[in-house]
């Protein structure tokens, strides 16, 4: 985003930091401008949708947030007053105390004065639009509406894209729609320029071969003059190839129809820029194809490689070394043209947070092997909602490429998924930095520890457990849901049950020792002498009767009327119907009903 103010200091400007979306967000101690507050509001207004409290009671908390020492000092000084504002009335006091003045009139002076210039149409509207939005989000009087903000577009855009749109017949009025219909005319705008510019480079290019290489005397007397129109003709009309010219094009990767030895569309003739545009040489200005011409257009490359090696021979004497030559009949490298510029390593990954209640979020991660750490930016990290950690003193260890260094002073713990869950890495830590220009880097630590394999030839990152690409560029593995069906051996049959026999089939057993058992005679012998010894007992008894039977009456004698009819004490007998008021005890509502059909089942077999 454009700058909105004028930076007057270089004091560093203030963070907004939130753990979950209950906690109570904290704005650290620094400089705030337009953006922080606006992050400040937006966050005060997400934790009061998520806490239970009474919308006046929201203010004390948000409050206490503040590390900002002058902020704090505001607030205790007026703690009773601003407790009683709402939320909405707080955020306007503090934007008074915290802001610049005028800083309103400022943000839309800076809309109705942005030029577009030589930015896409697209980028240059998105800086408009969130700047807009500032405004709009703390309702001031100086916010734009639609038909505002599309006028001030349409003043402030380029004049060529202005006359180009001058010609095509816009649909819709609506400012979202208005504005995706003006980037596809900037688009094809962008296009209609970058073929000029390449028809340009290419004249410039003939031209500078040209006046580089310039043919000796013998061979500027030995070939032929330039071809000449016979002096009937008015207009001038373009040779044909010959078979010799031909040829030079073909071996010197030319195009036939611009006739431009080397071009960077040899082998897709359909990028030619005059075949798109339908147009041809100039008859006036174009030479005879030579050799000496699309050698002169050759681009110069240089391709260095070793020309020897040293190889060491497991022998005592270390200290010597042979040095071996290729051979000539080694082929040599080939000659390839280093590009000047390749594009980074960018997978899709889906990432999730305590901040994320629906969906994951889709981002572009970049992979770099040449990185020591994995870094996340700070507006990822709050968006997912990540508890923050302090990172310990050394490792904020991350510099530029200018030798500047990259402040890191906390780290967050996440993982990453690919392909709807297909791929999924294990939990790792990322440092957390500012000024991070990606949403993540994963760097050599998340490289090793997940086992990625980068091919840059191959433009893959393949894991090397799975063979699962992340960048996409070659098809996944089939997933085994699971292994090959194995049929298992025959069950073997069970043995026959024999049936049982009945009591009337049941065979006499046989008495003899010699066959039954030795445990079992001994039961029989202790169960025969127990019935005898019972019997010699009876017949004792009866004779010990007999002999002493004055001892040993029928019938007792009565002797009711000797018992004393006096009462020296009465026992009191508890009343059994009496109901007892036994003492409760608390349970947790949760067994309620388990108790009551325990109850239930008790009363109904009549235990109670």
């Amino acid at each position: 985003m454009m700058s909105l103010l004028p930076v007057l200091n270089t004091h560093p400007l203030a963070e907004v930091k939130i753990a979950k979306l209950k906690d109570c967000p904290m704005l650290t101690a620094g400089r705030i401008n337009v953006e922080v507050f606006q992050e400040w509001a937006n966050t005060c207004h997400r934790y009061s949708k998520h806490l239970d409290k009474k919308p006046e009671e929201i203010v004390r908390f948000v409050a206490d947030g503040m590390l900002e020492p002058r902020y704090i000092k505001w607030y205790h000084a007026n703690q009773k007053c601003i407790d009683t504002l709402t939320l909405d009335e707080y955020l306007v006091e503090f934007a008074k105390r915290a802001l610049p003045r005028k800083w309103e009139k400022t943000v839309c002076d800076s809309i109705l004065s942005s030029k577009q210039g030589d930015q896409p149409f697209a980028d240059w509207t998105v800086d408009l639009e969130n700047l807009n939005a500032l405004l709009t989000n703390t309702k001031s009087p100086h916010a734009l509406n639609d038909v505002q903000l599309q006028a001030s577009i349409e003043a402030n855009m380029s004049p060529d894209l202005k006359n180009k749109l001058e010609d095509a017949t816009l649909i819709t009025t609506e400012l979202a729609d208005w504005i995706l219909e003006v980037i596809e005319q900037d688009e094809l705008l962008q296009e209609e320029r970058a073929r000029t510019q390449c028809l340009i480079d290419a004249n410039n290019a003939l031209r500078t071969a040209e006046r580089i290489k310039r043919k000796p005397l013998v061979e500027r007397i030995s070939d032929p003059g330039p071809r000449t129109q016979p002096n009937n003709s008015s207009t001038p009309r373009l040779a044909k190839l010959t078979d010799a010219e031909k040829a030079i094009l073909k071996e010197h990767q030319g195009c036939t129809r611009c006739r431009i030895p080397y071009c960077n569309h040899f082998n897709n003739p359909d990028k030619c820029a005059m075949k798109i545009n339908n147009t041809w040489p100039d008859p006036l200005t174009t030479k005879p194809i030579t050799l000496e011409m699309a050698l002169a257009a050759k681009p110069k490359t240089v391709v260095t490689y070793a020309k020897a090696y040293v190889k060491d021979y497991p022998d005592n004497n270390t200290d010597e070394s042979y040095v071996l030559t290729p051979s000539s009949s080694s082929p040599a490298p080939p000659k390839i043209e280093p590009p000047f510029t390749m594009p980074h390593m960018m997978a899709k990954l889906d990432v999730s947070g305590p901040a994320v209640s629906s969906f994951p979020l889709s981002i572009q991660a970049m992979l770099d092997n040449g990185c020591p750490s994995t870094v996340i930016s700070n507006k990822l990290a709050t968006q997912l909602g990540l508890r923050r950690f302090p990172l310990p003193e050394e490792e904020d260890n991350l510099t530029s490429l200018s030798e500047s260094p990259l402040c890191c002073r906390e780290f967050v713990r996440l993982e990453v998924t690919l392909g709807g869950g297909a791929w999924k890495s294990r939990v790792f830590r990322a440092k957390v930095n500012v000024r991070l220009p990606v949403p993540l880097l994963l760097g050599i630590p998340f490289l090793v520890t997940e086992h990625i394999v980068l091919d840059v030839h191959g433009r893959t990152a393949t894991d090397k457990h799975t063979g699962y690409d992340l960048l996409g560029s070659t098809p996944s593995p089939p997933h085994v849901w699971a292994p090959n069906h194995v049929t298992p051996p025959p069950t073997p049959k069970k043995p026959p049950r024999a049936k049982p026999v009945s009591f009337e089939k049941v065979p006499a057993p046989d008495l003899d020792g010699r066959v039954l058992p030795p445990a079992i005679m001994a039961a029989v012998r202790e169960r025969v002498e127990s019935i005898a010894l019972q019997e010699k007992l009876r017949e004792k008894d009866c004779k010990l009767k007999e002999t002493f039977a004055d001892r040993f009456p029928l019938r007792l004698l009565d002797t009711t009327e000797t018992v004393p009819n006096h009462i020296y004490h009465h026992i009191r007998l508890k009343d059994p119907n009496k109901v007892v008021n036994a003492r409760g005890y608390a349970t947790p509502k949760k067994y309620h009903d388990a108790w009551k059909k325990l109850l239930d089942k008790h009363i109904a077999a009549g235990r109670i």
